[in-house]
């Protein structure tokens, strides 16, 4: 099978969540303009609120299926019959209060598909969301697509714990913000693009990712948007601090040949010698 997939790079108003639908929209209608056989448009995470909202995320969480966004994207994935993925603060339908960073995947029919609720917190996230518990994958008429968001790609177990289930596509909804001082100094646009093409490679698999660009209050984020091939090559990438939209075809029969031939992780994988993989640091 082959599909068109594009990410947006893009800068949200922070705490402005129709302003940022409305953004989602026109971008949306670009990527289907310049490519109308696009298949999945990837957007950044918490792209509906921003990122440095604190207490106000309460105010602009959304509940699944019947959010703001979801009805807005969902029509135009319905008109122009294409899977769109990206970040929202989601508020759980049953306890009000509890909140999480998820990411939902909306199909060309219009209709939420799935969501995902980021396993892997970072910093201040903790005090706000609470994390999920499991690494879905869903079935599409695109194939079996896994979805991770931000610091869960740090972790080399979750993209192998979706590639395990058999997803045919790793996508990533991100918010990796600029260099900033520690006890040492981080460089942490390298850090993106190694772990973004690590996790490809580890696997086997394409990975597209979208990052968002901008300020918030005390964060900057630099973007670098990429699609990488299954074996860590990028094929498309966005590298300057500006929106866009980059795209590539795919074709999933390329990995199935790879993993057959040389790169043969799974065969040759050993369980049961992994046991500390499962134990507390």
């Amino acid at each position: 099978m082959k599909i068109y997939v594009a990410c947006v790079q893009m800068e949200p108003v922070l705490r402005d969540v129709s302003k940022n639908i409305e953004k989602m929209c026109s971008f949306i209608r670009e990527t289907m303009e310049k490519n109308p056989k696009t298949n999945l448009i990837v957007f950044p995470e918490l792209i509906t609120s921003g990122y440095e909202c604190g207490k106000d995320f309460q105010r602009l969480a959304e509940t699944v299926p019947d959010g703001q966004s979801m009805k807005a994207v969902g029509e135009l994935a319905k008109e122009y019959r294409v899977h769109v993925v990206y970040g929202f603060p989601e508020r759980d339908a049953e306890k009000k209060d509890v909140l999480y960073n998820s990411a939902v995947l909306i199909d060309d029919t219009g209709a939420v598909k799935g969501v995902y609720r980021k396993v892997h917190p970072f910093a201040s996230e903790k005090e706000f969301f609470r994390a999920g518990c499991s690494f879905p994958v869903f079935d599409t008429s695109i194939g079996r697509l896994g979805i991770m968001i931000c610091w869960d790609t740090a972790f080399p177990e979750v993209a192998r714990s979706l590639a395990l289930q058999g997803a045919d596509l790793l996508i990533v909804a991100t918010n990796w913000e600029k260099p900033y001082l520690t006890t040492v100094v981080t460089k942490n646009q390298q850090d993106w693009d190694l772990i973004t093409r690590a996790r490809a490679f580890d696997n086997c698999m394409y990975l597209v990712s979208a990052n968002r660009i901008g300020f918030d209050e005390s964060l900057g984020f630099f973007g670098r948007s990429n699609i990488i091939g299954p074996t860590g090559e990028a094929i498309a990438e966005l590298l300057s601090e500006t929106e866009g939209i980059i795209s590539a075809e795919l074709d999933y029969s390329i990995p199935l040949l790879l993993r057959s031939e040389y790169y043969t992780f799974f065969k040759d994988r050993r369980p049961d010698a992994f046991g500390e993989l499962t134990k507390e640091y």
